[in-house]
């Protein structure tokens, strides 16, 4: 009787976030339309040298650009989204255990700090198009690999998986700004097209899931149906990237190694140090939420409506985007940095609860709504940050080289809670909750880097100019010594 009640609180609770998140968007997109009229009225008052198509063109070529964009990037996402459900089903029917699938998970990770990085950077010299490309054949890759009952096989499906997740945070986002520099487009435009990822994210993420229990539960054909449907939209995807797009990039370089020596040089200036680090724990908070939060709602031995949760979740992320675009696109037009650390702030207050092994599953719902609708408004916030700090030119390695900490710590977790169950939930919980207060303490800082004085700057270079010369040293004895071997 009590689970029954639940799922029609679940159900009310999701069609609340669905409309709040319809309302907020129509009230934004009013404000822009009226703005845009208004705009146009006193265009026509005061210059009439000013034709009406000059303005109507970019925007609908923008359009244009974004809406093609975006269907790419969304069946991307949702590529993703279906290799990772049913993926701890599958590999139960393997009769894995456990520790087995950590064993797997830690390989994708530790896969994805060395060659992600290096294959993530790689996309600003050899083309992020090109890149792309190559997600869509690792995610392909993925699904054949999976089939097989083999722990070895299993192992470089999940070295495919890492490689692909390095592309994916980095390669895509690279392109757009690029292209969207390339054809002329105005800066601020790239905050609608940032939230709309978010929003579209939220949205893929419900549709995946619910196209996976279509395929697992009518079709009858089993745990696998998830991972051949990835492999067809990613095949769907290559298509349309080697159709559609221009390829771009960053400057072309012979040694594999300068890329990455660039994203070094980058993160000299302290505002691209500090968004690195932000970027770095927010992504840090999402990937602990991921791991903990099943078994921090069945903790005392209750069943749960996963499915019904993770709908009403991603509900709360959309919200969050639909917030996001008020705030950067609509009446209130107000810069990040005025109001991330603020976010970054509610959304560590609303994982100490849970922190704490609080059983209230109503209180814990809404815990970790809050979170989500953090994470709606955080994400194109600091997209649109990147789109300031990070030059188009050496964008892919510096996003790359944001994940490696993420990338790092999860390994962390996984082999000292997972295969060691050295970490308590409770202490993984308060590692998301310091970064997060770090990352609200770095933006409040960007905010301030206009203000500091030019020796703290000329400190802080020399302190990453010594980074990046023992980086270059590493990357020339490798070098050397891969040609020893091969020769």
């Amino acid at each position: 009787m009590e689970e029954m009640a639940w799922e029609g609180i679940l159900r009310w609770l999701y069609a609340f976030q669905v409309l709040a998140c319809a309302l907020v968007l129509y009230s934004s997109r009013a404000f822009v339309i009226r703005k845009a009229a208004a705009g146009g009225v006193a265009m026509e008052k005061t210059a009439a040298t000013i034709a009406a198509p000059r303005r109507v063109t970019p925007s609908s070529a923008f359009i244009v650009f974004q809406r093609a964009f975006l269907t790419v990037f969304l069946l991307a996402s949702m590529a993703d989204g279906l290799q990772q459900v049913y993926g701890e089903a599958l590999y139960q029917s393997y009769a894995l255990k456990r520790r087995d699938i950590a064993l797997l998970l830690a390989v994708g990770h530790a896969t994805s700090v060395p060659l992600g990085t290096f294959l993530g950077a790689s996309a600003d010299t050899i083309g992020r198009k090109r890149m792309c490309m190559l997600y869509c054949f690792l995610q392909v890759l993925a699904f054949f690999a999976k089939q097989m009952n083999n722990f070895k096989v299993l192992c470089f499906a999940h070295v495919c998986l890492g490689l692909s997740a390095a592309l994916y945070f980095s390669a895509f986002e690279a392109w757009m700004t690029t292209e969207h520099e390339k054809m002329g487009f105005k800066h601020e435009w790239l905050n609608e097209t940032f939230w709309m990822m978010s929003l579209g994210m939220g949205i893929v993420a419900i549709g995946s899931g619910a196209l996976a229990n279509f395929l697992v539960e009518r079709e009858g054909v089993g745990t696998r149906a998830p991972s051949f449907a990835a492999a067809v939209v990613s095949m769907v995807c290559f298509l349309i990237i080697k159709s559609t797009w221009m390829e771009n990039v960053g400057v072309r370089h012979i040694s594999l190694s300068r890329p990455i020596s660039n994203a070094f040089q980058a993160l000299q200036e302290k505002g691209v140090a500090l968004l690195g680090w932000a970027q770095a724990c927010f992504d840090l908070a999402v990937a602990i939420f991921w791991l903990l939060w099943i078994p921090t709602l069945v903790a005392d031995g209750r069943e749960v409506q996963s499915g019904l949760i993770y709908t009403c979740l991603m509900a709360s992320r959309m919200l969050g985007s639909s917030i996001a675009a008020l705030l950067q696109c609509g009446p209130l037009n107000t810069p990040p940095g005025a109001f991330l650390p603020y976010i970054f702030l509610v959304a560590a207050g609303s994982l100490f609860l849970p922190a704490y092994d609080y059983q209230e599953i109503g209180v814990l719902l809404a815990c970790f709504c809050v979170f989500h609708i953090c994470v709606g408004i955080i994400w194109p916030s600091l997209a649109h940050l990147h789109s300031i700090y990070i030059p188009n030119d050496r964008r892919a390695a510096v996003l790359s080289l944001f994940r490696v900490p993420v990338h790092g710590a999860i390994l962390f977790i996984i082999v000292r809670g997972e295969l060691f169950l050295g970490l308590e939930n409770s202490t993984i919980f308060a590692l998301a909750i310091v970064g997060l207060l770090s990352a609200a303490a770095c933006i409040h800082m960007i905010t301030q880097t206009k203000h500091s004085t030019s020796q703290e700057n000329g400190l802080w270079k020399v302190l990453t100019r010594i980074g990046t010369s023992t980086f270059k040293d590493m990357s020339s004895a490798v070098q050397r010594l891969c040609l020893h071997k091969f020769y």
